[in-house]
């Protein structure tokens, strides 16, 4: 079964041990435009791991607001201190939706999974926050730079110094030592010409110009197609070199894609103060950069993540949120609380690791419960 579950089939299903409300909801930072996100932990039977497949260990929609872990994947996680997967087993009652005996036995067990280890994931999926806010920054602000690319922007021409017809010039003393200009300046449409790879050279082409009889060098599916040339166009058409950089192309076709689903899934509201130009940051991501380190330093302190902000802490964060600081300001802050983890990492008395063994006999004991 394991191949065919999937987000109905699981909620259909019995194996949903625990269900709560997560994102900006749980952590009370939420706005009256927040999405409303879910987690949840479920069982796979032990038999689906008699297979030659192992069955599915996550299951969610399309956007990601809803999102379910198998059991053992919850624990694997949780040994590593993923931030995400650590605060399930803190969550408060109030934002349960289901919980079942097993998943109580995990809540009630929830200090096995605290390590110091917390400080590398918390502060490192804080610093991810900040890298996040960045490229959100650009696509908000530069939407240029995410247009569709085309392949001949990618394309340079080093041309041939008169050598058309000059049958004795040697083709290396014919070219350079000019240098490769990109194709608009060399003032070149590809549809008249043809390209042969130029042998022991990747990307690169020799360029020959056939006018109007020219099938153009990318066709169809706007793929570059090589031909072979007849010996005497090889001297009576030759232009000069074409250098294709495939690579950069499609590391821009990437980003164009990752710009759509940007566009497509986000919640346009989260958007809407940078775009007006209040803040010239991501303020969600930077709350959650700052909510990360808040959590960290209370588990090198108290022992556990905070999950639920209350009273200055909520306030402060709500505050980016709202865009009511300047970047240099909020980075000043990450700063100062990075350095204090720090400090924090030396001195907590939590353990260093987690007791493999004991989370072991709570994972096998969960079949008894």
């Amino acid at each position: 079964m394991g191949e065919l579950m999937n987000l109905k089939i699981l909620k259909e299903s019995n194996r949903i041990i625990f269900e709560c409300i997560a994102g900006s909801h749980l952590y009370n930072l939420s706005t009256p435009k927040s999405d409303f996100d879910v987690r949840g932990i479920y069982i796979n039977p032990s038999t689906e791991y008699l297979g030659l497949n192992d069955p599915v260990n996550q299951i969610g929609d399309e956007k990601h607001d809803t999102t379910y872990y198998s059991l053992r994947r919850f624990f694997e996680l949780a040994m590593k201190a993923n931030p995400n997967i650590l605060e399930l087993a803190f969550v408060p009652e109030n934002c349960f939706k289901i919980c079942k005996p097993e998943m109580k036995k995990i809540i009630e067990n929830g200090h096995l999974f605290v390590s110091k280890k917390c400080f590398h994931t918390f502060s490192g999926y804080a610093f991810a926050q900040v890298s996040k806010a960045s490229g959100a920054e650009k696509m908000v602000n530069h939407p240029e730079m995410f247009e569709k690319p085309r392949r001949e922007s990618f394309c340079y021409v080093v041309k041939s110094n008169n050598f058309m017809g000059h049958r004795h010039i040697d083709i290396a003393s014919a070219i350079f030592p000019m240098r490769p200009m990109p194709l608009v300046q060399a003032g070149i449409d590809l549809s008249r010409f043809h390209v042969a790879g130029l042998e022991h050279v990747a990307d690169t082409y020799r360029l020959y110009d056939y006018g109007s009889e020219s099938k153009g060098v990318f066709r169809g599916n706007d793929m570059l197609v090589c031909e072979s040339i007849p010996i005497d166009d090889e001297w009576d058409r030759f232009f000069g070199v074409l250098i294709y950089n495939k690579n950069e192309y499609e590391k821009a076709l990437q980003q164009h894609r990752k710009y759509k689903e940007w566009i497509e899934n986000r919640n346009e509201a989260r958007w809407i103060d940078q775009e007006n130009k209040k803040v010239n940051y991501d303020a969600k991501n930077m709350m959650h950069t700052l909510r990360l380190l808040m959590s960290g330093e209370n588990i090198l302190t108290n022992g556990f993540p905070l999950v639920r902000f209350e009273g200055e802490k909520r306030d402060y964060l709500m505050k980016i949120r709202n865009g009511e600081f300047k970047y240099e300001e909020i980075m000043a802050e990450v700063e100062k609380r990075m350095a204090k983890l720090e400090d924090l990492y030396k001195t907590s008395t939590i353990p260093h690791e987690v007791n493999q063994g004991k989370i072991e006999a709570l994972y096998r004991g969960l079949s008894k419960v």
